[in-house]
């Protein structure tokens, strides 16, 4: 079986008042989510594919800037095969929109991010909050849509009812650990895909953050596995949000 395949052909109906939101991770044995700041060390090549197919279903995807910053991100790619006939048929873009939450602007307009977008594609949409500094707003609002969210923080449910208003279904979100605790804490999280990479990382020094990084819920986020699929030691599973 292809891993695609567990992610491929699924509903996957918007909630009231928002798009369905898919959170996306890979972790280690012991839980470690990237090692000396990289995710993609834990990873392998099917975790690779699985990452490009949930990207191609998603209208768009959200990300904190501290991933943006630690992971060197790019303009989304363009799906290729199966993934660009059913995003055309379902009337999607042909490449999924990027949305950084950052509530202090810490990015830098210099960054591929920005440099490196289609003309024919919109800028990235920058989640922020009022108080962002006026120095950081002026050096983005060439290479960004800005949208306020919030008084300090970003407004995490605002921010969904706003992308639902911009026409997106699909919400994919990609970490980091801060922002992955912020949505489930607010229920705002349908769809968790876990890769567990056969690695145990250990050491304070070498192992990053958790899937999540903040105080515990005032009660537990259960999960419904709904499927899992292994492949050359890697684990590939799907939970629902119960």
């Amino acid at each position: 079986m292809d891993v695609s395949d567990i992610h491929l052909d699924l509903e996957r109906p918007p909630p009231p008042g928002r798009p369905w939101v898919m959170l996306n991770m890979v972790a280690s044995v012991d839980g470690a989510t990237t090692v000396q700041g990289l995710s993609s060390q834990l990873g392998g090549a099917e975790d690779r594919q699985v990452f490009r197919t949930l990207r191609g279903l998603a209208d768009m995807i959200l990300v904190g800037a501290g991933t943006v910053r630690a992971e060197g991100y790019r303009p989304p790619r363009t799906p290729d095969g199966s993934l660009a006939s059913a995003r055309a048929k379902a009337g999607q873009p042909v490449r999924p929109r990027l949305v950084v939450v950052s509530a202090r602007l810490d990015l830098d307009p210099a960054a591929p991010l920005f440099t490196e977008r289609l003309l024919e594609d919109p800028p990235p949409l920058i989640a922020t909050a009022r108080s962002a500094p006026a120095d950081r707003r002026d050096a983005l609002a060439d290479v960004a849509d800005l949208i306020d969210l919030g008084g300090t923080r970003v407004d995490l449910t605002g921010l969904l009812a706003t992308l639902r208003d911009f026409g997106a279904r699909t919400v994919l979100c990609e970490g980091g650990p801060h922002l992955n605790h912020q949505l489930l804490a607010a229920g705002l999280v349908d769809e968790l895909c876990l890769t567990i990479s056969p690695n145990l990382v250990g050491g304070s020094g070498t192992a990053g953050p958790g899937l999540l990084a903040g105080g515990a819920f005032a009660m537990p986020s259960g999960l419904r596995l709904d499927r899992v699929l292994a492949h050359d030691d890697f684990l590939f599973c799907r939970y629902l949000v119960v």
